[in-house]
């Protein structure tokens, strides 16, 4: 069972990635998905610091970002789980956002994993090859 779990799992990435590279992505703006992947790095360092400010400005940056996701993937037909993997990822962003403002940094760490998770489902599943 565990074999065929992951032939699944590998079967459906190589899939993704022959999909994601026929898609025209020429009209992304990289730059923004590049300050996303800065603000989780950074995410990363301010939560185990436990520095609020800095966690709730970077989280807040993404939290835009995301936004910006959703109105690009919005307008798209050919990228059918990008909408869900944005929504997932405001709704973790929007709970790290609340833990860290109650200065929960255990649970915004978790958070954090959740969002770092859903980015890279979604980049495994559009993101074209470099």
């Amino acid at each position: 069972m565990r074999r065929k779990l992951l032939a699944a799992g590998v079967a459906f990435t190589l899939a993704a990635a022959v999909y994601a590279a026929e898609l025209d992505f020429s009209d992304f703006d990289d730059t923004q998905m590049r300050s996303m992947d800065d603000a989780i790095k950074d995410l990363d360092s301010n939560v185990g610091g436990r520095e609020a400010d800095a966690a709730l400005a970077n989280a807040a940056a993404l939290r835009d970002g995301l936004a910006w996701a959703g109105q690009y993937f919005a307008r798209r037909t050919d990228t059918p789980l990008a909408a869900g993997f944005v929504r997932e990822g405001q709704e973790q962003v929007a709970a790290l956002i609340k833990a860290v403002e109650s200065k929960d940094f255990d649970a915004a760490h978790g958070n954090l994993r959740a969002v770092v998770k859903t980015c890279k489902s979604c980049h495994e599943a559009y993101k074209p090859p470099d």
